[in-house]
């Protein structure tokens, strides 16, 4: 009995929202509005009381009830199209029309997305910005990186950017450019299948461009409300330019890769990957990325990061230069 009225003072109180989703928190909170998505333990909730959207931690969700269709991901992997409610604190029904009935923990639900979500409420991006100066030398550094990602309920779409350019006296300009353009599209449970088109440009490698063209499959095997580890493999056509015209080449490699993230840790964010590139067609020649980038997150959609890159090649253009890294921090703003 007290559902039913609290679900009827929800409709009651808000006939102006579009969507009637409506959250119990915790501390007995009530939200009530158009429930966006629910993606790395944070729910994107558009009221119409408020000219922004709520970020709300989905561990401090006690009960929901979910108008909308939303595509649901749990924990064990499985997705389904359909409708939430809750049953009683912390455990909640999942109906997939004219298919199931079930009824689960609520923690179990790793990501949820609304079907009729917008299609610019589906775009997040990025960007920030460093600067280093000193008198010595007259060294100065300028950074830039920036992301956009698009997702759906079954493409995923990521665009990135980055560059670092650092001068100083009697040095020549040390110069590093890198974009990537990735797609991915979800096969059955947690596989998916990638392309991915990168580039990267660095004067301490002697490489005036490197084209990589990857195609395979990856794979989720952890995902919570807290972290995912996702893994993947397949293989790369690189297109390589050098500053010595003569060092040119083509060359295919495999591609063995692993990502790492943790979020909802307080207002910290960790992610980190690498890469593994055995050749294919040159004997002996092994490339490894390593990636690792560390967020606090500011009010307003501001933060700092600190962000650490390692390039190696056991056959470099210029001997002595296997290795290559970057140690970076900034403060950027995010689009979400």
């Amino acid at each position: 009995m007290n559902k039913i009225l609290f679900l009827l003072i929800f409709l009651i109180g808000f006939v102006g929202i579009a969507q009637k989703d409506s959250l119990r928190l915790k501390n007995n909170d009530i939200i009530v509005g158009e429930l966006k998505s629910m993606v790395n333990g944070i729910i994107t909730m558009k009221t119409s009381y408020s000219d922004k959207d709520f970020k709300i931690e989905y561990i401090n969700v006690k009960e929901m009830y979910l108008d909308q269709t939303f595509l649901i991901n749990l924990v064990s992997k499985n997705h389904y199209l359909g409708k939430v409610k809750s049953v009683s604190p912390g455990i909640v029904e999942i109906n997939v029309p004219n298919s199931i009935t079930f009824e689960t923990k609520i923690e179990n639900i790793v990501q949820l997305k609304a079907i009729d979500t917008k299609f610019w409420s589906r775009f997040k991006g990025y960007i920030d910005l460093g600067f280093n100066l000193t008198k010595a030398n007259n060294f100065n550094q300028f950074s830039v990186g920036s992301g956009l990602t698009y997702e759906s309920e079954i493409w995923n779409f990521r665009v990135a950017y980055s560059s670092l350019i650092t001068n100083q006296d009697n040095v020549d300009e040390i110069k590093r450019v890198e974009w990537n353009i990735n797609a991915e599209r979800f096969v059955v449970k947690e596989w998916f299948a990638i392309v991915d088109v990168s580039f990267l440009s660095n004067t301490e490698q002697a490489l005036k461009g490197r084209v990589s063209t990857l195609g395979g499959f990856g794979k989720y095997v952890i995902r919570t409300n807290r972290l995912f580890l996702g893994a993947r493999i397949g293989v790369n056509y690189n297109i390589e330019t050098y500053f010595d015209e003569t060092l040119d080449k083509n060359s295919t490699e495999a591609n063995i890769a692993a990502n790492f993230n943790m979020f909802e840790f307080g207002d910290f964010n960790l992610t980190t990957d690498f890469t593994a590139y055995p050749s294919l067609s040159e004997s002996g020649r092994f490339r490894l990325d390593y990636n690792l980038k560390l967020k606090y997150d500011l009010p307003w959609d501001f933060y700092v990061k600190i962000d650490f890159t390692v390039n190696y090649d056991n056959q470099p253009a210029v001997v002595g230069n296997d290795f290559d890294y970057i140690f970076n921090s900034g403060f950027g703003w995010e689009l979400k």
